[in-house]
């Protein structure tokens, strides 16, 4: 059975008007004298297009936008080369405060320089191999481009920025290092050094101890809240934890700590579990090989070429393996039959296994056998 559409009649309705016939009409109203209604509507952007106007969209603005940006760092950029060049000065607007600060370029002896946990980068990981990309044209040519220093009231210095020209010139034996050096205000010292530290990104490793040291000062109570703050997912707060929990010592046994991905505190958790005392043995025996490398200016395994070793170390049998005396099957009497008991032990974890054949066995010895295995376990 079909039934009829009822017919929608549009009688009594006035037909849509565009945006463009209301302006006109707008027009109109006002040239017969008629008054003007403001309905503080805007005209439509294909309205304002057909009178001429320019028309700015969200591209436009963003282009704007990035174009102020970009000659903002340009303006600053020939700033710093003016001062690094040993040109004059710089003066560089503080992050945090929005003071004004000079710095001059002189030379301080790598002495009186010191490294401020604000830095985040981990300097006992700083050696020939991990500097390895900087080493060689300070030792051949000495150190070009300046580092930034900020005074302390001891007389010392901070550095906010140049931690490896620092190491390397250390290394290299060249006792003055080229600073640009300000009385940076305390408040900014850490948003600074973060901005200028840009260039050479921290190790996952190196980050992880950062975030590790906000929540244990209480900045964040969980892990999972400085992920929530920071917009970093939850697999991610996940991996920063266990890289945060991860000793130094793998950390140390890669060329640069950059080359550690973010799963690796991951894995090693997991080798740890499987046998913990094979596993830092041969991380050990790594972390050796690696400053032989060093001594022998030689090349260093990669990162995967690392994992390999450690996998291998847990999975490796340990030389003192279980001694296992070979038994033949017996045979016990259970009432009026004989029952075959196989007795094996495992030659790598020394586990005791018996295998009963239950020929002529009722549910009832089974059960009574069961029993008596507890009873000599002291399990009931």
């Amino acid at each position: 059975m079909t039934t009829k559409r009822k017919k929608i009649s549009f009688d009594g309705i006035a037909p849509l008007m565009s945006s463009e016939d209301v302006d006109k009409k707008d027009d109109e109203n006002a040239k017969v004298g008629e008054p003007h209604i403001d309905t503080n509507r805007k005209a439509s952007v294909a309205t304002r297009a057909s009178r001429g106007e320019t028309i700015e969209g969200a591209w436009d603005k963003l282009k704007a936008q990035l174009k102020e940006e970009k000659a903002a760092r340009e303006k600053a950029e020939a700033e710093r080369e003016k001062a690094e060049s040993g040109r004059g000065v710089v003066t560089i607007k503080m992050p945090v405060t929005g003071q004004l600060v000079e710095f001059k370029q002189i030379e301080v002896d790598v002495d009186l320089i010191d490294i401020p946990d604000a830095n985040g980068r981990r300097q006992s990981l700083l050696d020939e191999l991990s500097l390895s990309d900087i080493l060689p044209s300070i030792r051949k040519e000495g150190q070009q481009r300046p580092g930034y220093l900020t005074v302390k009231e001891d007389g010392r210095f901070d550095s906010l920025d140049g931690s490896r020209r620092l190491a390397s010139c250390k290394i290299a034996g060249i006792t003055k290092y080229k600073a640009l050096v300000g009385d940076v205000p305390v408040a900014d010292r850490a948003k600074f050094s973060e901005n200028e530290n840009k260039n050479t990104a921290l190790s996952h490793w190196e980050q992880a101890q950062i975030y590790g040291s906000m929540v244990e000062r209480g900045d964040y109570t969980t892990w999972y809240q400085l992920g929530a703050a920071l917009n970093i997912n939850e697999n991610d707060v996940k991996r920063y934890k266990a890289l945060y929990e991860l000793p130094e010592l793998f950390a140390s046994l890669f060329t640069t700590p950059t080359n550690m991905q973010k799963t690796f505190g991951q894995v090693i958790a997991q080798l740890m579990k499987k046998n913990s005392e094979k596993l830092i043995p041969a991380a050990k025996q790594l972390k050796e090989e690696r400053a032989k490398v060093i001594k022998n200016s030689g090349s260093w395994k990669d990162a995967a070429d690392i994992v390999s070793v450690l996998k291998s170390s847990v999975r490796a049998r340990s030389n003192d393996t279980i001694a296992v005396k070979v038994r033949e099957n017996k045979l016990y009497t259970v009432g009026k039959s004989k029952v075959q008991v196989k007795h094996s032990i495992s030659t790598t974890s020394g586990s005791v296994k018996f295998e009963i054949v239950r020929k002529g066995m009722s549910e009832a010895d089974v059960a009574a056998v069961e029993q008596l295995i507890l009873k000599a376990l002291n399990q009931i």
